[in-house]
């Protein structure tokens, strides 16, 4: 099946110059943990997550979610978001997104996915941005797919 088919195309992206308060409150709003960064020209020219903002603020944020001090982290955190608030995305996000073409099938979709350990892969035509894919759009499929075969 061809990415096309199963993509997400309704996709909520930002431009590089968001500031980071801004793509908080995206998130928020749209129940997501991540979107892909366009140009003016709708190519995709980076991805930023939340993980990508906790290290931005905390760097050996890892290290700190076992330890005994994640109080006194979690308000090292905060005080760093509001520093960081104004600053553009630009400045956290990655710059090496995998993207996959909209012609491409599920299976090179899910090992990119899985191999690279990521939530979601920016869907692109010509470079363009058009779409969106999750392992869970994948997973749906396969299953809809294996329900159709037993009928």
């Amino acid at each position: 099946m061809k990415i096309k088919d199963l993509m997400i195309r309704d996709v909520t992206s930002i431009m590089n110059d968001c500031k980071l308060v801004d793509l908080i409150q995206i998130l928020s709003r749209h129940k997501i943990t991540g979107v892909p960064v366009v140009n003016h020209n709708q190519e995709v020219i980076g991805f930023i997550s939340q993980h990508d903002v906790i290290k931005a603020a905390l760097p050996n944020y890892l290290e700190i979610i076992n330890s005994s001090s994640i109080f006194s982290e979690f308000i090292q955190l905060s005080k760093r978001l509001q520093e960081y608030s104004e600053h553009p995305v630009e400045e956290f996000m990655n710059k090496k997104v995998l993207t996959i073409e909209e012609e491409d099938n599920e299976v090179l979709a899910a090992s990119l996915l899985i191999q690279n350990k990521i939530q979601r892969l920016p869907v692109v035509r010509e470079n363009k941005l058009v779409g969106i894919v999750t392992l869970t759009d994948i997973c749906r499929i396969l299953v809809e797919k294996t329900e159709n075969k037993e009928k």
